[in-house]
């Protein structure tokens, strides 16, 4: 689209209203694959700078391999700036399942909004798209099944895989009967949305900025389009072959936390010697010799079974809980979703899969002891079911790049354990590593904005300028959680 010159005396112009539906799934024959639609486009003041402010949907084809295949949309927030002193930056959301479009317009909020689209708002063009099939704006796919369910009281792992598996094979024949195709919810169709909308804008170049499954999707299309990559920041780091977390990289992770927690004096009454990792071992050396059942009050029959994989990692209260047999909060019934609150993460995640070595690493790392294999094992016992095509192990290996990028990594991140970019960094030779030591998932919060300003700054420059220079190889903040304290006495005299 050109470029207009709008005066700066006007704080708020209306240049272009198109009464249009967002659309919700279906009948969408009307749009073709490559129109563009602005919803709203307006002018706003920021800094003394005047920024064109678009809300608009892309249309793509459902599957591209398919030539007969329907048309979706596709949600985009477009800020343009006058006198752009950058390449554009396009802002890919997490998940799969994320958005970023209703937390930047029109004004960016203080907190849950893309961080660096304020310090680069008027500097450059910022893009911030939407995931097919999860977009408000052009098409969803939701899906009534995704409803919490009630469990027998010894729900194994087993059963929730089966559960899982039930679930996919009912969703796939419903979806079967309508005409959306299920086989278009790929990454790879994702990383060709976000190629085509650039060609429609007429970049050359691009500035990626991708969050979680956002890096993800930004190592994909560096990997088919990196001749069209500026530079990239990504955070949350996860590689193509990482779409299912090594358990013991988990566990790394978890395992800083609790050396917190030995230290902390609030806990040191509850700890025997060896802290944490004693209380872990013997919990989950009597959840193997023996689950635990427990009972509601004035029941006979269980309401609950523990065993092994509840174990509870994620929870350093529970597991002192159990480890001095405290189960009030385990005596109910359990309650838990068979699937994601969205349809494409299975869709997705089935599709990008893993290799076979991969698998092998996954299905037999020590730590499945502690972690489990819950965060894997029902996506690999469907991959077969969900119809998104396999991408194929020559893309999901890493190759050299050089692509400018910054990785930024929380040390106690269980859901991108820093062991991601650890091992992707060495394919990219102009790269720089960013440990943020005590930050989770979300690091690239607000709170880091507040702690480390400056390292907000560097980060705004490299996405606008390339210069990685000065930022830091290690930042600390605040822990990103809060431990509570088990809300019954410690024990006095020996511990057990």
């Amino acid at each position: 689209m050109g470029r207009n010159n709008h005066s700066p005396k006007l704080k708020l112009i209306y240049l272009l209203i198109i009464m249009f539906l967002p659309v919700s799934g279906f009948g969408q024959h009307q749009n073709k694959a490559g129109d563009l639609k602005i919803l709203v486009s307006k002018l706003i003041e920021h800094k003394g700078q005047s920024v064109e402010h678009q809300i608009g949907t892309f249309y793509v084809k459902e599957n591209r391999s398919d030539p007969k295949s329907r048309v979706i949309g596709i949600g985009f927030a477009r800020y343009i700036a006058q006198k752009p002193k950058g390449p554009p930056v396009f802002f890919l959301p997490g998940g799969p399942g994320g958005s970023y479009i209703d937390s930047v317009p029109p004004q960016f909020k203080q907190s849950g909004g893309p961080l660096l689209a304020e310090e680069l708002l008027g500097r450059c063009d910022l893009v911030f798209f939407d995931q097919r099939g999860y977009s408000e704006h052009g098409s969803f796919l939701k899906d009534r099944a995704f409803k919490p369910k009630s469990a027998p009281p010894n729900a194994t792992l087993q059963y929730r895989v089966r559960e899982f598996k039930r679930f996919a094979q009912e969703v796939v024949e419903r979806y079967r009967r309508t005409e959306v195709d299920l086989r278009g919810y790929s990454v790879l169709e994702c990383v060709e949305d976000v190629n085509e909308i650039r060609e429609k804008f007429g970049y050359q170049k691009i500035v990626l900025r991708g969050q979680s499954f956002g890096s993800q999707w930004s190592f994909g299309y560096l990997k088919k389009y990196p001749e069209a990559v500026e530079r990239a920041l990504l955070t949350g780091v996860e590689p193509l072959n990482n779409a299912y977390d090594m358990p013991s990289h988990v566990f790394n992770a978890v395992q800083r936390m609790w050396s917190y927690i030995d230290e902390d004096p609030k806990f040191k009454p509850y700890l025997p010697d060896g802290g944490m990792m004693r209380v872990a071992l013997t919990v989950i050396e009597r959840l193997e010799n023996k689950p635990v059942e427990v009972f509601a009050k004035g029941g006979k029959k269980p309401v609950r079974i523990i065993g092994p994989d509840d174990f509870p990692w994620w929870d350093p209260t529970a597991i002192l809980e159990l480890y001095y047999h405290r189960y009030d909060r385990w005596a109910q019934p359990r309650n838990y979703s068979i699937a994601s609150r969205t349809l494409i993460q299975p869709l997705i995640d089935s599709s990008l899969g893993v290799t076979a070595q991969r698998r092998t690493q996954l299905w037999n790392d020590p730590a499945v002891r502690f972690i489990s294999r819950s965060n894997f094992s029902s996506s690999l016992a469907t991959a077969n079911i969900w119809p998104s095509p396999d991408v194929g192990d020559d893309f999901r290996t890493p190759v050299i790049c050089k692509v400018p990028v910054v990785f930024v990594n929380g040390d106690w991140d269980t859901k991108t354990p820093i062991e991601n970019m650890r091992q992707i960094a060495p394919f990219f030779r102009n790269s720089k590593q960013v440990v943020v030591h005590r930050a989770g998932h979300g690091t690239m919060t607000y709170s880091v904005k507040e702690q480390h300003p400056n390292l907000i700054k560097k980060l705004a420059r490299f996405l606008e300028t390339g210069e990685s220079g000065e930022i830091p190889d290690r930042v600390t903040v605040n822990p990103y959680r809060t431990f509570r304290v088990p809300d019954f006495d410690p024990p006095t005299g020996q511990k057990k």
